[in-house]
This record gives structure tokens, C-alpha cells and sequence, in this order.
């Protein structure tokens, strides 16, 4: 075997410092790439995304992979801080799913957290979306959303989201659902309301619901999704369908693909993979930016030999 050159001998592992899981397994991690001989760089997140994504440019300027071991937040900040330092052709993004929703990993069939140790591992290109909102920019991963989704975000208290993991997204649904509908983040579109506006890059938001069934990531395109104004009862059925994965054959539920779409309005935060960042309207697209990311290898040749 070739000897590898110092930037392929570096490995940052970028854990959140929140999850007690999260830290035990990052030291793991560190075990583990340490015995097989690489420089590792632990990197625990702060309060600020801006600041981890600071730290996370200088460590990933001489590494060959960044380990990101939390949630779709996690995931988004260190992709932010690889595309604007134009690192994100150099350093490959593996992902130990810890988080509440986990959609990227769901997305790429990452379930094991300790996934990277026990098969063999290669990299795919991959797209990214990119919203652009007044002077305010920023690349996503799963999702852009508001309305419905930030409401969801608020209903869902830190104490739950231990306590309930990934569950916590169908007790937020049901509370928002069977809750006061005064209470809702209508969103304007035109002469009408919406209660809830998505742009979906993967296949999954919220903890694992399909909304974009037919999802590519390597060769990308956006779906946006609108849930309109509507009565308790048809919107309880309409999400039903969602959560079947119907999204497609539901009529009450406006479902379209493209490249580029508007979405939000200047009254409604926007969230973007779980955390909100600015306000709407915004403009979302494929982002002319691409990722490199660690798959296990079966994952790769699975298209070619079928």
C-alpha cells in the first residue's frame, strides 16, 4: 500500500458537545483512526455556527475527511464551512447519524453509528441547494421550509427531543394538528395563505417523512411542496397521506419539481435542515457548488450492477 501524504493522514472529527452520545462516540472514533495511523483532530461544537464553521475552515484546510457525528444541524454547518472555503472538492463528508431527525443519513441509508468502522468505504459527488434571501446566503442539505416546519421546530422543546427522539416530530405534528389554528405561521402567497412551504432537496424531512419520493442526489432536482390554507379535518387527512408516503397522489398538497423556486414571504422565519437562519422571501436552487461524500462502497456499486 502507497504511502498516504499528510492531508490523507488527517481526519477532523466535528462532534456536538451537547450529546452525551455524540462525545462518547467521537472519543471512539478517535480510537479508532488513531490505531489505524491517522492525525486526528477532535472538534467540539460551540453556541455559535458561526464560530464552528470558522474553526472547522482552519482545521479542514490540510485534512482529507471531516467526521460529522450529530444531526442535519451538524451536517449543514460543516458543509457551509467546506463550500466557502472551496474545500468541499477536497475534504469527503462522513456522517455518524446523532441527531433528532437524521435525514441525511436516513437518505443514505446510514443507520449504524458505527457504520464507517465495519464496511468498506468510497465517495460520491453529490449536490447541494442554495437559498438566496435579500443580501443573506446559505447552502442546505435536506430542506428549506416555513410556515408549517418552524412551527414544528417550536413545538418541539429540547426536554422532548431527549426524551422522545426522532418521535418527537409525530407529537409536534399531532399537536400542531389538533392545536389552536390562530396559533399557525400562515405564510402569503399571492391572494392566498399557506400554511406550510417546502423545497426539498433529499427524500426526507422532519425526522424521516417522504416528501420527495423520487430524490437524487447526484443528479439533482428540487421539489417544492405546499400545504395551503385549509379545513382541521382535510388537512389531517391530506398529512396522513404525507406520512404514507402519498405526497405525490395527494390533491390537497401542491407537489411540483424544477431547478429553481420562490418560497416564504418577508413576515416568516425560514429554516433551513432544522435550524433557522433568516427571513423569506427567498430565491432556492441546485447550487453550483458539489460535495464529496463517504458511502459504503455497496452503495456505489449497487446502481452499476443492477
Amino acid at each position: 500500500m502507497p504511502e498516504r501524504t499528510l492531508a490523507e493522514r488527517k481526519i477532523v472529527i466535528y462532534y456536538n458537545q451537547l450529546s452525551r452520545r455524540a462525545r462518547r462516540l467521537a472519543s471512539r472514533y478517535q480510537v479508532f483512526f488513531e490505531n489505524a495511523a491517522y492525525d486526528v483532530k477532535l472538534l467540539p461544537s460551540s453556541a455559535s455556527s458561526v464560530r464552528d464553521q470558522s474553526q472547522l475552515t482552519q482545521a479542514c484546510e490540510s485534512a482529507h475527511e471531516c467526521v460529522v457525528i450529530g444531526g442535519d444541524g451538524s451536517i449543514n454547518i460543516v458543509v457551509n464551512a467546506l463550500i466557502q472555503a472551496e474545500l468541499q472538492l477536497q475534504v469527503v463528508l462522513t456522517v455518524i447519524p446523532v441527531g433528532t431527525g437524521n435525514d441525511f443519513a436516513r437518505d443514505h441509508g446510514l443507520k449504524h453509528w458505527n457504520w464507517r468502522m465495519k464496511t468498506a468505504v468510497g465517495a460520491q459527488t453529490e449536490a447541494v441547494g442554495h437559498v438566496q434571501s435579500n443580501n443573506q446566503s446559505r447552502y442546505f442539505v435536506n430542506h428549506i421550509g416555513t410556515g408549517l416546519s418552524v412551527d414544528l421546530m417550536r413545538l418541539q422543546p429540547h426536554w422532548l427531543k431527549q426524551s422522545a427522539g426522532h418521535v418527537s416530530y409525530l407529537i409536534a405534528l399531532a399537536r400542531y394538528l389538533f392545536g389552536s389554528m390562530t396559533r399557525r405561521s400562515r405564510v402569503r402567497r399571492g391572494k392566498y395563505w399557506d400554511d406550510g412551504q417546502f423545497v426539498a432537496l433529499g427524500r426526507y424531512i422532519g425526522g424521516g417523512f417522504l416528501v420527495h419520493p423520487h430524490a437524487d442526489r447526484t443528479n439533482a432536482m428540487l421539489a417544492r411542496i405546499r400545504v395551503p390554507k385549509m379545513p382541521r379535518w382535510r388537512q389531517i387527512k391530506a398529512l396522513l397521506n404525507v406520512l404514507k408516503g402519498r405526497i405525490e397522489t395527494t390533491a390537497a398538497i401542491e407537489f411540483e419539481r424544477g431547478k429553481q423556486f420562490q418560497i416564504g414571504d418577508s413576515e416568516h422565519s425560514l429554516e433551513l435542515d432544522g435550524d433557522i437562519y433568516f427571513h423569506g422571501p427567498a430565491t432556492v436552487t441546485i447550487a453550483t457548488a458539489t460535495i464529496l461524500v463517504s458511502v459504503p462502497y455497496f452503495e456505489i456499486t449497487k446502481g452499476e450492477n443492477s
